[in-house]
């Protein structure tokens, strides 16, 4: 209340300086002096403004006079009497003329505005060829009087940081004035974070966007948006749940051990992770990021503009972090003028999955029966079963005589008929909704933009959630030579998920629908769960999720501070202070009534029991720290008779310092429902001591990281008369994570960039071709990696295990003093065009970017004391096309004199992305690059094979169904010819086996995304939709046989409908490839390779496992998305000036409303794979209603 109080009184100075004026009183004393200095006088101690003709006024004699402590009018009555000059007070500015009778004057009335209709107090308004003007009041109101016999007056309109304008006026007609922003605004300006370029100089690879453009309502962080919008950018979202964090990969991927993802920049500062996560697990394609990134707390309400900086002339001023390319944004500054308070709120509405849906391909209730009748009539053998529930527990009961036959045929009835909607016992359709309140003005020296958000995002998946409170302040302000810049953003957020142990979705994924959550009395239904030598116990999901929980809470804060000097005219000193802290506390906990903590337990002796009183708690607390201090020198020049040459360049010096805290613990005996309190275990429990207590975990486990860095920084450019432009960006960098012995900590980074401005050289008589400029640029980018060292780590440990009986160490970190950074040369070729009067703009870009020296893991000897070694060994090709266009086919808007036309806009993005691994094999004969490697990691694709695209995977080749029990058969595995293969394989490296009973099945990343955005609008009424596509992955179906529908079912578990077309019998192997139940005990459990006489290299666990990862179960990757849809209504700005607003408008959203992709998927999210560990929730289709005022 006041911070709000303080900027509205800053806003109001004006007003009640202009009104203190008209009474304000001055002392002059002066003797023979021009009148000229009088007026000057009277300024300096008034806020007068003087008007006038300076030829006339010379003319005038001297003054003498004294005058003391009197109105200003006074003061012009004594100087001009006499003189034949008569002056006017028009609001704070006096004009000075003389006095003609017989020419009248009349007054001119006019309100100038932005194009958002804010007022702009201050602009100077001058009749053309005259000194006569006047100035707009605090409403952006003027008048003018100007000579009556011109039918219309030219008016010209100046003001800071907008376009001159020059208006015609007629007399009696009120004009209402529109500036447009000068050059150097968002609208035609890339940022880079240490500088700012206009678009037309641009030499650099950078895909610019305004936010207002991509903004989605329901929609909660900016990355979700940037889906179909940047060509180059891979963007995959594996998971609906509320919270998640896309993956994005600009260009391909750089580096096979480091983090993939790009570096967040926000206003020139770099922001980081709020939680350090391996970069092998960021990596992985089925891993779901819930702890949020660097702009999780980033509300999309403040952002004013994101530029994705892609080659190395953009990325090169940030070093060996910006490998993967470079995301900046820029949040929303004020405007001049007064006040402006806006509130955008916004209600949105999830929808949860149900099996009616495409991609629940389930059975049903009369299905899952079916299967259980043809197990009990088979004989089936069940193995390790869990919970006798459903038609087999009817079945058990009718043959121990616990019912008869009229209640058996009532029971199968019931549970045939019963399809339990676990979706609806675990998911539900959510309420979500954002405000925004801002408030934004100022006036040409001093400007302010404030903010406060709030998010309350509810997931589909009941007791998952995601709040945000966010606050952002930024104030501007230039005096004289001078500019100063404090930023201030801020967030408190809270997350709420249910322990990836449930596995909730999977839960119902795999529930069999003959089985009831509640008893008929509406009380929940609970069936027993055993397992081993465990005791009973009873379970029901619901009790499961009521008693654990995932809790995270977060809070962060960044300040900058900016302060810019003009040294002389070309030359600017610039220095940037900022820092940045974060704070995370993460809670995982079981309660005693959980089914984990029972499997914790085990038999419940005190020798085996994990947990003997209470549940668990697993608390974790992460501190993070940066800071940042810049200084930087700019200086710009034209140079030559007619400056058509220009010189300009930026050096600076850097220094960065981040520090990383973290505290993780494991404790049990954890009582919530009591305080929260932890109970004392007896000492006989010793399993609990000697196994549970030496652990690391419930030791507790420190985390301190500090990483340092200096580096200088510069670029020179070169420009003639804005045609030919050249650029060169240079870094240099050391810091604690380079090798000593590397002779590069200082190495630099840089990157050579021109343009050509083709128009007027070649194509200045081609009429259909309004501009086109060819731009270049090479240069280096590089990367590092956060986790190795140069130097030797202790790291003391404190128990007395030791021979001796003293404390010892182990050695943490090996060190790695040769390890230098990966290096990627980077080229790329940009034409820009513009034709047919603008209708068709657009880009083409070709880049080709090679990494050098990039990661890979050694395997040595254990004799060392580790087994793996990081070293710098592979090479990275990447490589492709990326097309931008904007086609403006109808523009109405403006030709009838208003905003009323209609126009019709269609963006289409295209971005190709081709990676390889180019080096010498280790291996000459299979060029597996990695020494160690498992059949499940060519499953995955989480190898790296020469010659072929990262992350391509690898499947068995499915030969067929045995025609004597329906199980599958596979070419490299089959039994009758186990002696022949086996001693073939025996031979063979267990890699070159692998490639023998697989075969290359695709890449699991694309190699072609876009999207093609739509605008269509007429008077008041817009209508917009997104379309995305991803094309060039290749993806594996849900599993069939093992964990999610499985052969050997378990009488709780479902089915995948695929086996309502099972084989039954032999024959149907001709009609089907769907196997048949594993129906006996122990059969394909123990597959030849794997044990007895012929036992060769593990290729698989089981048939049946081959079978989900076969060639017959790969289909295309290839969708195509509407990812939003849009209706927005403007609100008339005759009626928003009833109501007292300065505009309104509504915005109607669908977001993932559809995707098409292969018919095989029957509905399976295309972005999950079924090689995943779990099944997760796909994206889920939302619809949003967004209000937004303005007064």
């Amino acid at each position: 209340m006041k911070l709000t109080f303080f900027l509205l009184l800053v806003s109001f100075m004006q007003v009640s300086a202009t009104l203190h004026s008209q009474n304000a009183k001055v002392s002059i004393q002066v003797k023979e002096c021009l009148i000229e200095q009088v007026f000057e006088m009277i300024e300096q101690q008034s806020n007068y403004v003087f008007v006038y003709n300076h030829e006339q006024i010379s003319k005038m004699g001297r003054i003498t006079g004294n005058f003391k402590d009197v109105e200003v009018s006074q003061v012009l009555n004594a100087c001009l009497k006499g003189t034949g000059l008569y002056y006017e007070l028009v609001n704070n500015t006096i004009i000075v003329h003389f006095q003609q009778v017989e020419k009248k004057s009349v007054l001119l009335k006019g309100r100038v505005t932005d194009r958002d209709s804010v007022p702009l107090p201050g602009v100077t308004v001058r009749m053309k060829g005259t000194t006569v003007g006047t100035a707009t009041d605090v409403q952006g109101n003027f008048e003018l009087l100007v000579p009556e016999e011109t039918s219309s007056s030219v008016l010209i309109f100046t003001f800071i940081g907008m376009k001159q304008a020059e208006v015609t006026l007629k007399k009696g007609v009120f004009a209402h004035v529109i500036l447009e922003e000068e050059v150097a605004t968002l609208e035609e300006v890339v940022s880079y974070g240490y500088y700012n370029v206009d678009k037309r100089h641009m030499t650099s690879s950078v895909t610019s966007l305004k936010a207002e453009d991509i903004m989605m309502p329901g929609v909660s962080t900016i990355d979700q948006m940037l889906e179909g919008h940047v060509p180059g950018m891979i963007f995959m979202q594996n998971s609906g749940q509320v919270g998640a964090s896309p993956k994005l990969k600009i260009r391909g991927t750089t580096t096979l051990l480091g983090n993939q993802a790009p570096l967040w920049v926000v206003d020139g500062v770099i922001l980081t992770d709020p939680v350090n996560v391996d970069p092998a697990q960021i990596n992985d394609l089925d891993f779901v990021n819930l702890l949020g990134n660097a702009i999780s707390g980033l509300n999309p309400n403040d952002i004013e503009q994101i530029d994705v900086l892609k080659d190395a002339s953009a990325t090169a001023l940030y070093g060996a972090k910006a490998g993967n390319g470079v995301i900046v944004i820029t949040t929303k500054k004020g405007k001049a003028g007064p006040p402006s308070v806006t509130y955008s709120g916004t209600g949105s509405f999830t929808r949860r999955p149900r099996y009616s849906d495409r991609a629940i391909y389930l059975m049903n209730s009369k299905e899952r029966v079916d299967v259980s009748r043809e197990l009990v009539e088979r004989g089936v053998y069940y193995n390790n079963v869990d919970s006798w529930v459903g038609y087999e527990a009817v079945v058990q009961d009718y043959y121990n005589g616990a019912i008869d036959y009229k209640e058996y045929n009532r029971l199968v009835s019931y549970y045939e008929t019963l399809n339990t909607d676990w979706f609806d016992i675990v998911c539900q359709d959510v309420f979500s909704h954002s405000h925004t309140l801002s408030l934004s003005g100022g006036s040409a020296n001093i400007r302010y933009y404030a903010s406060l958000g709030m998010s309350d995002e509810n997931g589909a998946i009941k007791g998952e959630n995601n709040k945000r409170y966010s606050t952002t302040l930024n104030l501007t302000a230039n005096y004289e030579r001078f500019t100063a810049r404090f930023q201030l953003q801020g967030n408190v957020s809270s997350r709420n998920y249910n322990p990836s142990e449930l596995g909730v979705l999977d839960y119902a994924y795999n529930m069999s629908r003959a089985v009831p959550a509640f008893n008929p009395d509406g009380s929940r239904y609970f069936y027993q769960r055993t397992s081993g030598s465990m005791p009973v116990y009873n379970f029901n999901v619901l009790n499961e999720m009521d008693n654990s929980g995932d809790k995270t809470k977060g809070s962060a804060i960044n300040m900058q501070a900016h302060i810019g000097y003009n040294v002389i005219d070309d030359l600017k000193l610039e220095g940037t202070l900022s820092y940045a802290v974060s704070n995370t506390n993460q809670e995982i906990y079981f309660t005693e009534d959980t089914y984990y903590v029972h499997k914790l337990r085990a038999d419940q002796t005190e020798r085996n029991d994990m947990c003997p009183v209470g549940g668990e708690l697993r608390k974790s607390d992460v501190r993070n720290t940066n800071w940042m201090a810049r200084g930087q020198a700019n200086y710009t020049k034209n140079v030559g008779n007619e400056g058509k040459h220009n010189v300009s360049g930026s050096a600076g010096l850097e220094l960065n310092s981040q520090r990383y805290d973290g505290f993780n613990i494991t404790r049990r005996g954890y009582h919530r429902d009591r305080g929260k309190l932890f109970s004392s275990v007896p000492q006989t429990y010793t399993g609990y001591y000697n196994q549970f207590m030496a652990s690391a975990n419930a030791l507790g486990v420190i985390t301190e990281n500090l990483t340092n860095s200096v580096a200088w920084y510069a670029m020179a450019g070169y420009d003639y008369d804005n045609r030919y432009m050249v650029n060169l960006h240079i870094r240099g960098e050391a810091s604690n994570l380079f090798g000593s012995r590397a002779n590069d900590r200082m190495m630099p980074i840089w990157a050579l960039s021109g343009r050509w401005n083709m128009k007027q050289d070649i194509l200045k008589s081609v009429d259909w071709v309004d501009d086109m400029a060819l731009r270049g640029s090479f240069g280096y980018q590089g990367n590092m990696l956060s986790n190795q060292t140069p130097n030797m780590i202790i790291r003391q440990e404190t128990d007395y295990t030791g021979k001796y009986g003293e404390f010892h160490s182990k050695v943490a970190h090996y060190p790695n003093p040769d390890l230098r950074w990966e290096k990627t040369a980077s080229t790329n070729l940009t034409l820009d065009f513009s034709l047919l009067k603008n209708k068709i703009n657009g880009s083409v870009s070709w880049y080709y970017k090679k990494t050098r020296d990039a990661f890979l893991t050694k395997t040595i000897s254990e004799i060392n004391g580790i087994t793996q070694y990081v070293v710098n060994s592979g090479t990275l090709v990447n490589k492709g096309i990326e097309v931008s266009l904007n086609f403006t086919p109808i523009n109405r808007v403006g030709l009838d004199g208003g905003k009323r036309g209609f126009v019709w806009r269609i963006d289409p993005q295209l971005g190709q992305v081709l990676n390889e691994l180019v080096n010498n094999a280790i291996n000459n004969r299979n060029n597996v690059l990695r020494d160690e490697i498992e059949y499940t990691d060519m499953l995955t694709g989480d190898v790296d094979i020469a010659g072929e695209p990262l992350n391509t995977f690898y499947s068995y080749r499915f030969k067929g169904l045995s025609s004597v029990d329906g199980s599958p058969i596979f070419y490299g595995a089959e039994d009758e010819l186990q002696e022949e293969l086996s001693k073939k394989y025996n031979n063979m490296e267990r890699e070159d086996v692998f490639l023998e009973v697989m075969e290359r099945s695709g890449r699991r990343e694309p190699y072609l995304q876009g999207g093609i955005s739509n605008y269509l609008g007429y008077r008041n009424f817009g209508l917009s939709f997104n379309l995305a596509y991803s094309l060039g992955n290749k993806i594996r179906l849900l599993k069939l046989c093992t964990e999610y529908g499985t052969t050997n079912p378990h009488p709780s578990s479902n089915l995948r409908r695929e086996f309502v077309n099972r084989w039954r019998k032999p024959g149907d192997e001709n009609y089907t490839n769907i196997p048949a139940l594993n129906t006996v005990a122990g059969a394909h459990s123990n597959p030849w390779w794997s044990g007895g006489t012929n036992m060769t290299h593990r290729i698989a666990s089981n048939v049946y496992e081959m079978y989900d990862n076969s060639d017959i179960r790969v289909v295309s990757g290839n969708y195509l998305r509407l990812s939003s849809l849009s209706f927005r209504y403007n609100v008339d700005d005759r009626f928003c000036k009833k109501l007292g607003l300065k505009s309104a408008y509504i915005n109607l959203t669908g977001t993932n409303l559809f995707t098409i992709a292969h018919k095989k998927l029957r509905g399976q999210d295309p972005t999950q794979s079924g090689s995943s560990p779990s099944v997760n929730l796909s994206v889920r289709p939302t619809y949003s209603c967004n209000l937004s005022i303005t007064f």
